[in-house]
């Protein structure tokens, strides 16, 4: 919940790691990019649309974003969903990846670091 994330900003404050102009975030509050690629059958694609989606309300507040794409000349449609997160964050991508990967009808799952998008801007790119 969005209280225990603060009561963790506020620890972190009281601790002494705080965002100092012109300094980094510690490592630990950096929201890093993933994605998360899913292949399943065709016929199985709007389940698997409604699981994926019914997942990412479990953990994922901060946005992410979902593509559909359906493979050529196969019965098979792919899943991309390009989330960031931070490392305590991570433990509920695990849990999406390890759900996914319970259905008979998923043929692959697999998670990976993503190049950082253009939306996404490092501290230092503010603009002044």
């Amino acid at each position: 919940m969005r209280i225990t994330k603060l009561e963790t900003k506020l620890d972190s404050i009281l601790n002494g790691n705080y965002f100092i102009a012109g300094k980094a975030l510690p490592e630990n509050d950096l929201r890093l990019p993933y994605q998360v690629l899913v292949s399943c059958r065709s016929s199985a694609a709007t389940a698997i649309n409604q699981l994926i989606l019914l997942q990412l309300q479990d953990g994922f507040e901060q946005g992410y974003t979902l593509n559909i794409s359906n493979r050529a000349n196969q019965p098979l449609v792919h899943f991309t969903i390009a989330l960031a997160c931070t490392t305590q964050e991570r433990a509920a991508l695990v849990r999406l990846v390890s759900r996914l990967g319970l259905e008979t009808d998923i043929r692959s799952v697999r998670w990976q670091n993503a190049p950082p998008s253009p939306s996404i801007k490092a501290p230092d790119d503010q603009v002044v």
